[in-house]
């Protein structure tokens, strides 16, 4: 098994790593990540790239960086993430892993766009399911 993470920036990514490490021990290889070409910050929560670098070194993960312009139109988005896709397959990656939550429709969207790749999506932090007052717990007690 070998795992690429959906890299946001944010809390979500992090536990997300978290929780791969404990369940996958080893099997975290990379970082994927979008950035807004123009000024240089992650597409989702316009985090510098150098705080960006920084958290990659700090988990002693490499970062793969898709850039992205802005505005940039789904299919403009779609075909960059497909270069970068077919990329991790020749790198022999498994699997994609995405801090996503409660949000199905992203999820089946994601799905869908890994479908035929080879790669398997990962949902780590999926409280969309049964035990999610469990998860929510866990999720709780291991940020105090």
């Amino acid at each position: 098994m070998k795992i690429l993470l959906s890299w946001s920036s944010g809390k979500d990514s992090a536990w997300a790593l978290h929780v791969l490490r404990q369940r996958h021990p080893g099997e975290v290889a990379g970082l994927l990540t979008t950035i807004n070409e123009a000024v240089q910050r992650v597409a989702m929560h316009a985090v510098r790239r150098d705080v960006l670098e920084a958290q990659a070194a700090a988990a002693g993960l490499p970062l793969r960086v898709v850039p992205i312009p802005d505005p940039c139109s789904n299919d403009e988005y779609e075909s960059r993430m497909r270069a970068c896709i077919d990329q991790v397959i020749r790198e022999e990656f498994t699997h994609v892993a995405f801090g996503d939550l409660f949000l199905e429709d992203v999820r089946r969207y994601r799905e869908t766009h890994l479908t035929g790749t080879g790669l398997t999506p990962l949902f780590p932090l999926c409280l969309w399911f049964a035990g999610v007052k469990a998860r929510r717990r866990d999720w709780w007690l291991g940020y105090l």
